[in-house]
C-alpha cells in the first residue's frame, strides 16, 4: 500500500510542468551567482574557485532555506489534494493502509521537493562552462569537480533539510486542510530561522550556536571558518565534526 501511493504521487506530479520551473529557476539563480558578480548567493565568492566543493556547499544550504516555499507546494498538495477533489471521504471508505496512506504520499512529496534543489547543482555546471566560452569570468576561476561534493551536499543539506521543514508542513496542511495555513507555516519556518540567527550571532559560545542551527549553516561556516583557499577548493562537506552532530540533533528533532 505504501509503495503505491508512493508511485502513484511521483507518477502524476513527474508529469506536471510545477517541478520543472521550480527546477529551472533555480538552476538560473545558481547560473547568475557562477557566471557573474551581479548576482551573490551568501555573499562574495572571494579567491577561491567558483565551483569550489565550498562555494557549492554555501549555494546549497543557503537555498535550501529558500527551497521551503517549493517544499511547501508539493506537501501542500500531497496532503490536500485528495480533500480538494471531494475524494477523502470515498477513499477512507475503502479498506486501505492508514500508515501507508500518509507515508507513502509525504516521501513521495519528499523526493519530488528535492528535485528541484538540484537545479543548484544544474546552474553550477552550466555556469562554469557557459561563462568562459562568453568572457565573463576567467577559466582559471574554476576548477575541478568531484563527485562527493554533490553526493554529500544532497546527503547533508537537502534530504534532512526538507524533510525537517516538509514534516511540519505536511503535518499543518493534514490537521487544518488549509492551503494557506500551510504556506504561512513555511514563512514562519523562514522567518523563525533568521530571527534565531540574531540570537545565536551573540552567543558567546560558537559550538553551541552552530549545534542549535536547524538548517546546517552557521554550523557549515563555523567548521570551515579556517579553511584555506587549496582547502575550500579540494574538500566536500564530510560527515564529522560539528556538521555531522548538527545532522545528529536535527534527526533527533525530526
Amino acid at each position: 500500500m505504501f509503495s503505491t501511493f508512493l508511485l502513484s504521487e511521483i507518477k502524476y506530479s513527474l508529469k506536471q510542468p510545477m517541478i520543472y520551473i521550480f527546477l529551472a529557476l533555480m538552476a538560473l539563480f545558481v547560473f547568475g551567482a557562477t557566471a557573474s558578480d551581479t548576482v551573490q548567493i551568501g555573499g562574495s565568492v572571494g579567491n577561491v574557485y567558483r565551483n569550489a566543493p565550498y562555494v557549492i556547499t554555501m549555494y546549497t544550504s543557503i537555498m535550501t532555506l529558500f527551497g521551503l516555499m517549493i517544499a511547501a507546494a508539493f506537501f501542500n498538495n500531497a496532503a490536500l489534494k485528495d480533500h480538494n477533489n471531494n475524494f477523502s471521504e470515498i477513499l477512507y471508505s475503502t479498506p486501505i493502509s492508514k500508515s501507508g496512506y500518509f507515508f507513502g504520499r509525504f516521501f513521495a512529496a519528499l523526493f519530488l521537493s528535492t528535485l528541484p534543489m538540484l537545479g543548484i547543482f544544474v546552474g553550477t555546471f552550466i555556469g562554469s562552462y557557459l561563462a568562459p566560452i562568453f568572457g565573463w569570468v576567467d577559466a582559471d576561476r574554476f576548477g575541478t569537480y568531484y563527485l562527493a561534493t554533490f553526493v554529500n551536499n544532497y546527503l547533508l543539506f537537502i534530504l534532512p533539510n526538507i524533510f525537517f521543514a516538509g514534516a511540519i508542513i505536511y503535518a499543518l496542511a493534514q490537521k487544518w486542510k488549509s492551503t494557506t495555513i500551510s504556506f504561512v507555516g513555511s514563512l514562519v519556518i523562514i522567518i523563525g530561522y533568521i530571527v534565531s540567527g540574531t540570537l545565536l550571532s551573540d552567543m558567546d559560545n560558537e559550538t553551541i550556536a552552530s549545534l542549535a542551527d536547524t538548517f546546517g549553516i552557521r554550523a557549515y561556516a563555523a567548521a570551515t571558518k579556517y579553511y584555506t583557499p587549496i582547502e575550500k577548493n579540494t574538500l566536500s562537506p564530510m560527515f564529522t565534526g560539528l556538521l555531522l552532530y548538527n545532522r545528529i540533533i536535527l534527526e533527533k528533532i525530526k
